[in-house]
């Protein structure tokens, strides 16, 4: 036998992989027999029934996850070209779970406040910057709001020095330990660094 029964069951195997031989096992659906071995017929998972003495490979969903209407994702703003729009590549669930590449977002300021008062995206979000987001379509590029009360900024660095930004209690701004530099955001409750003190 080329592997124990225990090895064989829930085995991920590729097409043309050996799996025991004709006298153990009855073939089942996805197999097929070559030179006296039982061999995948496609990609999938072992499956092995004792009692009928049948071995079988069934196939395994590749449907790759995407971001789904009204989901929560995390994204990095990688450009702002106009003052109104921010462009966003997503890569990972409202898990943290990372999806297998990243996905365009956009980011309209009218997602971000309902009366932009003048403001420019750089008042809310910068490049660079990680953020929480709620996916508003079901197709790329992706459109995301960060209005709803958990989304927002959740890691920034200073605009000046690179150094991550720290919330500080009482402060609306986010402040740099390095240099002193305070910045705007909208910044999520779920932001990642804070400080119990101001820098001096």
């Amino acid at each position: 036998m080329l592997r124990s029964v225990e090895e064989l069951v829930g085995r991920r195997v590729f097409p043309g992989e050996p799996l025991c031989t004709v006298e153990e096992f009855i073939p089942g659906e996805g197999v097929y027999v070559d030179d006296g071995y039982i061999r995948a017929a496609r990609f999938g998972q072992v499956e092995v029934d004792l009692v009928a003495r049948r071995i079988s490979v069934k196939p395994v969903s590749m449907k790759p996850r995407l971001p789904k209407r009204n989901s929560i994702v995390y994204g990095a703003v990688y450009a702002i070209p106009r003052d109104e729009l921010a462009l966003v590549k997503i890569f990972a669930d409202e898990r943290m779970i990372p999806y297998n590449g990243s996905f365009s977002g956009v980011l309209h300021i009218l997602q971000v406040v309902d009366v932009p008062g003048g403001k420019s995206m750089y008042d809310f979000v910068r490049p660079g910057d990680f953020i929480r987001a709620t996916v508003l379509s079901s197709s790329l590029p992706y459109m995301l709001s960060i209005k709803k009360s958990q989304d927002g900024v959740i890691l920034a660095y200073c605009s000046v020095c690179g150094a991550p930004l720290y919330r500080v209690p009482g402060s609306p701004r986010l402040t740099c330990m390095r240099c002193g530099n305070e910045e705007q955001r909208r910044v999520s409750p779920l932001y990642m660094l804070s400080s119990r003190r101001r820098r001096r």
